[in-house]
Parts: C-alpha cells; structure tokens; sequence
C-alpha cells in the first residue's frame, strides 16, 4: 500500500520540490507541504491531507500560524496545470476500506 491510504498520488514530487514553492517555504519558514496547504486554506478550498506519519499530521496542522502574501499566492495560482492530484480507483477504495490505522503507543 501506498503512503497515501487512499492510494492518490497526494502532493506529487514535482510539486514539492518546485522552485517557487520551496523559495517560499525558505522565505515563511516551512515546508514545502505546508506552504502548498496554506495555499489551498487561504484560497476557502476544503483540505483534507493524509498521512500515516505523525510528524507529517503535525506539520500538516501546523500552517495557521502564517499567511501567504497577495502576490505569493498569485504565484502559487500559477502552477496550475489542471491536473489532477489523485484519482479514485477501485483499487483505491479498496486500499480505503482495508486501511488498519496504527495508533500511538
């Protein structure tokens, strides 16, 4: 199974390691994740990330703390390209409905 239990590509490598997304995460201090978050916040998008990681659930939650300028987030509108960050599969679902959460000890 996937990182991603719903078996999605979630925030695809090309996006995170983009040049402008991590120029602005060195200027707000943050991650790259986090500043792709904080876009999608601040634009009203409902967000819902997932991880299995609790360093990854911390960090995910950790972007209110900051607000991305009017021109970063133009920037940010930028890279666009219509694509779609995942896609539900049956195979997915499936990966969903099996999905055992591990909890903290």
């Amino acid at each position: 199974m996937s990182w991603y239990p719903l078996g999605g590509k979630g925030m695809t490598k090309d996006l995170l390691e983009n040049d402008n997304v991590v120029s602005l995460a060195k200027k707000y201090h943050k991650n790259p994740a986090q500043i792709v978050l904080r876009w999608h916040t601040q634009m009203g998008f409902i967000v819902i990330p997932g991880s299995k990681n609790v360093n990854h659930i911390k960090e995910n939650i950790d972007i209110f703390d900051f607000e991305l300028s009017t021109d970063d987030m133009a920037l940010m509108a930028t890279l666009n390209n219509g694509e779609r960050r995942y896609t539900r599969t049956d195979e997915a679902l499936e990966n969903f409905l099996n999905w055992k959460i591990p909890y903290e000890k």
